[in-house]
């Protein structure tokens, strides 16, 4: 298999809901972005891109924003969350007025805080 065909196998396991970071800079974005952190919203396999819901900038800081960015440039991150991160979430599922992912994740939360 060439490194080419490995790459595009590894692009095609990204599916909405993952976690990603950005680990390969491309197309004029600015390199400061590198290490940005946040989960897929919806994915384009035509274009070969991602739409991603960024919550934590490669500086560090918390942000918030919606943008395409191509698959080879993401990578999948450990998808542990602790329960401040899924308060985040939960925050964000009330202001998009998502039901089902917000009682998803208060299930979450409740199981992390009791530890079962």
């Amino acid at each position: 298999m060439s490194s080419g065909e490995s790459l595009f196998l590894e692009q095609q396991q990204h599916k909405v809901g993952d976690w990603v970071h950005i680990t390969r800079i491309s197309n004029g974005f600015n390199p400061r972005a590198y290490g940005s952190q946040g989960f897929v919203m919806a994915i384009d396999k035509e274009d070969e891109a991602a739409e991603v819901l960024f919550l934590k900038h490669g500086s560090g800081k918390d942000i918030r924003q919606l943008i395409w960015i191509h698959l080879e440039d993401l990578s999948e991150m450990n998808s542990s969350l602790e329960g401040e991160d899924i308060q985040t979430l939960i925050d964000m599922a009330l202001a998009t007025n998502d039901k089902e992912w917000f009682q998803e994740l208060t299930e979450k939360l409740q199981k992390e805080l009791i530890g079962w």
